[in-house]
């Protein structure tokens, strides 16, 4: 049997048609998978030791939410970002379901796994996008220090549990033998989010005529799938569970639910 399935690019805002599979796939079922550039990314680090990193990005969207990854890597250090938000473009009730803590979140990571982790006590700071719940921790077989971090916002206040639309959590760790400043609280007070707490980057009006970018090829979104759930090259790094798929549907209507 065929099935096409009408997605929408991270990057654009129009709807395409594309072929994922032999078998048919709805819309809600399947999403693309993207390298990110940097004139269209949201996560930003503004982090001393990242100054001079180019991140490895990948983004990915369906139809209920979008998800960004990113791999900061460099001689002071490597961090790994998530980003998820759901549609704004839809008029449905989406909120995304995450209740994981930093001790949860961490051990996602496969630059994690397989290492014996210490962690302190979690405290919170306030940056330019919400407020983040922060957890210094240490892999005590490797003596790196590292800081996880966590955050959920932009609550739907019509759900009735009160999810958050918004999310992001990762870690950074300095390299062994270094130590990791002020418990790595600088590192996450320089967290932004283009389109929430800076501004996303606007296009000219030469590049807005010329329209956006196709949907790389198959073979090409499985090759960022790889990188973004088993890591690039040059280290251990990747979130096996990408993507996560939280976002879910909930009802206003006093139990009357319509076009769920």
């Amino acid at each position: 049997m065929s099935k096409t399935s009408l997605i929408k690019s991270w990057l654009a805002g129009g709807s395409i048609a594309v072929v994922l599979s032999g078998c048919s796939i709805s819309t809600l079922d399947t999403g693309t998978f993207v390298t990110v550039p940097e004139d269209r990314a949201r996560i930003s680090v503004n982090a001393a030791s990242y100054i001079d990193v180019t991140p490895q990005r990948v983004g990915f969207a369906d139809s209920q939410e979008r998800e960004e990854y990113a791999l900061y890597r460099g001689a002071d250090g490597q961090a790994e970002i998530l980003y998820v938000e759901t549609r704004s473009d839809l008029t449905r009730e989406l909120a995304l379901e995450f209740n994981k803590l930093i001790v949860d979140t961490v051990k996602m990571w496969r630059f994690h796994q397989g290492h014996t982790l210490s962690f302190e006590k979690t405290t919170s700071i306030k940056n330019d996008i919400a407020q983040f719940w922060v957890q210094p921790f240490q892999q005590t077989d490797t003596g790196r220090q590292c800081v996880g971090f966590s955050s959920t916002w932009d609550t739907r206040s019509d759900d009735p549990e009160l999810r958050p639309s918004k999310l992001m959590f990762g870690y950074h760790c300095v390299p062994s033998g270094k130590t990791l400043p002020d418990d790595g609280r600088a590192f996450v007070a320089s967290l932004q989010v283009r389109g929430v707490s800076i501004p996303l980057r606007v296009k000219t009006a030469y590049d807005l005529k010329a329209g956006d970018a196709p949907l790389p090829s198959r073979d090409q979104q499985t090759s960022n799938l790889v990188l973004a759930q088993d890591g690039a090259g040059g280290g251990v790094s990747g979130l096996p569970a990408f993507p996560l798929l939280m976002a879910r549907h909930y009802n206003t209507n006093d139990g009357k639910c319509t076009n769920c």
